[in-house]
Order: structure tokens, then C-alpha cells, then sequence
């Protein structure tokens, strides 16, 4: 993961580095991840996720391997199961956001 520049807006306004997400998992399946401010412990959801969200994430690891590997029109067809994956993801992660945070 990238190291992210992050602030507290919330409550003290601390400026810190991101070098990962914590994990915790919430019931059976869905996992929250997130980060804390190191100087009040103020915590920001980055995002849940659910078995299926990580089966979907694994394909598109396995896409970006296979996109490496391929040119020309082979790489154009994946580009839209990319995209394809990407929003499936998107909406996925969405639903239980709303699921849990309700």
C-alpha cells in the first residue's frame, strides 16, 4: 500500500502518514478497515468489505496479471471486464456500507 497523507478533520486536526489499514472483522463475513489518528484515536472508515467484494478483488488481481501479459484488442477486452469488475466492486462495497452504518 502507498503511504497516505492524512488529517484529522474530525476532532484535533493532526497531521500524519497512513502506512496501513487496520481489519476488524464484524460478523462472519463483512470486515471493516480503517485508520485511527495516532493523537486523539479518532477513527475513519476507509471501506467494508464482504466475502464476495474479496473473491471480486481477487479476480481483478488475477486481470491485472493477465493485462501484463496481452496487447492490442486481447488488452482492450480486458479493460472493460476491468471496469466491469471495478463498478461491481464499487456497488457491492456500497450496499453494505449502508447495511452496517444504518
Amino acid at each position: 500500500m502507498e503511504v497516505i497523507y492524512a488529517k484529522c478533520n474530525k476532532s484535533c486536526g493532526y497531521k500524519f502518514y497512513v502506512q496501513s489499514f487496520k481489519n476488524v472483522r464484524l460478523n462472519h463475513t463483512i470486515e471493516k478497515n480503517y485508520f485511527t489518528c495516532p493523537n486523539c484515536g479518532r477513527e475513519y472508515v476507509c471501506f467494508y468489505t464482504d466475502d464476495n467484494v474479496r473473491k471480486l478483488q481477487a479476480e481483478l488481481r488475477k486481470l491485472y496479471l493477465e493485462m501484463r501479459r496481452v496487447n492490442g484488442f486481447q488488452y482492450r477486452k480486458l479493460k472493460k471486464i476491468e471496469s466491469a469488475l471495478k463498478q461491481s466492486i464499487f456497488n457491492s462495497m456500497t450496499d453494505i456500507k449502508n447495511m452496517v452504518e444504518r
